[in-house]
């Protein structure tokens, strides 16, 4: 089949993505499926050195930066991360380079009958997810590749992504999220992420609410895997931009800079093109990743991570795409995500006024993400994504913020929502896309082809 076939094969799978009964029918996840399409393909997982990342918030950018630093450290590295913005070939890349139109068809070709016969099972249909994971396994095996650097899809536990044996374990920040499958508490979230840790595999730990790190240590010291951390900061939590930005001559701010210790180096001025504290803390988790590496012997230079971190490229996360007005585009879809948006808006950007588009799904916290945005919006625009059927209705987003936010509209068409915003800012002023990675998405297509005309 050609890529349009395939592309159209893998649509007929339910993607808990896009799922309006998203946490009813996390009932449905289990690893018997995926485990049986790996086993009728070979266990393509098992030939992979797998950097495992799972976590609330971060775990996309932290496996992003750890991706660079390793591929320049001259390891062919396998990256694979979800949703994605625009097209589905960014889940899957190799050395950055997404996997091909051509790959996708060739390994959908590959993997349907295996598909098709694990979905007739007792076990049940088998995922969209499930697919695009057995896809990445088996396109990273099959290249040779030296690490493949895994994203978990949801929570861990039952994640697709789950069937691997990692040479190291990463759990970024723990956050109140998709509580209808995770669990409700600190320690119920992190009890559903503490099981991509396994015996003797060391674990590199960013930062923790009180009572999910003691899920984390009473997991790990069960399986022996020792923990790995970088118990590092800036200044201080309010001093977290500032002289630490980088301004490019505009005066738009461009990168971040901080200095950190390792228990084996010390980087001075490390840069990051990804803005605000919360970059910060998934860049400390990087490093600690990388030194749960280098305790089993691997090789990763000093100016590897410098060139690495600074070379890094993800998309979506408070993205300039526009000056005159600065159009940031940015995925947080949280109040924890929405609070270090908003932070960083305030602190690391000069402007007059903030508009921002925003856009949501069903499970999110809609009340509290609507009180931290009107401490900082001027003018709120709601919008909703097409196709999605987990899609709040925008008008249900205006009536909600109403009594909370000073100026909020309506306006269901994205690409109208943003003409709308760019019509009444001004040349001084700050348009935010953001509460939704599709959005986002939407808004990245949308003006590349803008730039394209």
């Amino acid at each position: 089949m050609d890529y349009k076939a395939a592309l159209a094969y893998i649509e007929k799978f339910i993607d808990y993505e896009r799922s309006p009964d998203f946490s009813r029918q996390a009932r449905l996840y289990n690893l018997n499926r995926i485990s049986l399409l790996l086993e009728r393909l070979g266990n393509p997982q098992d030939r992979l050195r797998v950097i495992h990342i799972a976590g609330s918030k971060g775990k996309g950018s932290t496996a992003a930066l750890i991706a660079s630093v390793l591929t320049h450290a001259g390891y062919k590295t396998g990256l694979f991360t979800s949703p994605h913005l625009i097209t589905p070939r960014e889940r899957c890349r190799i050395n950055n380079e997404l996997i091909s139109e051509s790959d996708i068809a060739y390994y959908i070709d590959k993997l349907k009958p295996a598909i098709d016969t694990v979905s007739a099972s007792e076990f049940g249909r088998v995922s969209f997810f499930e697919i695009y994971t057995a896809l990445a396994f088996s396109y990273f095996a099959d290249k040779a590749t030296d690490f493949a650097v895994i994203e978990v899809g949801l929570g861990g536990r039952l994640d697709a992504t789950n069937v691997v044996t990692p040479v190291t374990t990463v759990i970024t920040p723990i956050s109140l999220e998709h509580t209808a499958i995770l669990g409700e508490t600190y320690s119920e979230i992190a009890g559903e992420k503490a099981e991509i840790i396994k015996h003797g595999c060391p674990l590199a730990l960013a930062p923790q609410h009180p009572e999910a790190r003691a899920v984390f240590e009473k997991v790990a010291s069960k399986r022996s895997a020792p923990i790995i951390e970088i118990k590092a900061s800036l200044q201080s939590d309010s001093d977290s931009s500032g002289s630490r930005i980088i301004y490019n001559a505009d005066g738009l701010p461009v990168a971040q800079h901080f200095d950190v210790e390792t228990n084996s180096d010390s980087y001075s001025q490390l840069i990051i093109p990804l803005l605000g504290h919360h970059q910060f803390v998934n860049a400390t988790t990087a490093l600690a990743g990388f030194e749960c590496l280098k305790r089993q012997g691997y090789v990763i230079p000093r100016t590897s991570v410098y060139a690495g971190f600074k070379g890094v490229q993800w998309n979506g996360r408070i993205q300039q795409v526009r000056s005159a007005p600065i159009v940031v585009l940015d995925g947080a879809h949280s109040p924890v995500s929405m609070e270090a948006l908003c932070r960083t808006l305030r602190e690391s950007f000069h402007y007059t006024q903030v508009i921002f588009v925003v856009s949501f799904m069903k499970d999110k916290n809609l009340k509290t993400i609507g009180s931290i945005i009107s401490k900082t919006a001027d003018t709120v625009i709601a919008t909703q994504v097409a196709g999605n059927p987990r899609v709040i209705p925008a008008e249900a987003i205006q009536n909600a913020w109403s009594g909370t936010c000073l100026n909020v509209t309506e306006c269901p068409d994205p690409e109208t929502a943003i003409a709308k915003a760019l019509s009444y800012a001004s040349p001084t002023d700050l348009i935010c896309i953001t509460g939704s990675l599709y959005l986002v998405g939407q808004a990245l297509e949308w003006f590349s082809d803008l730039d394209n005309r």
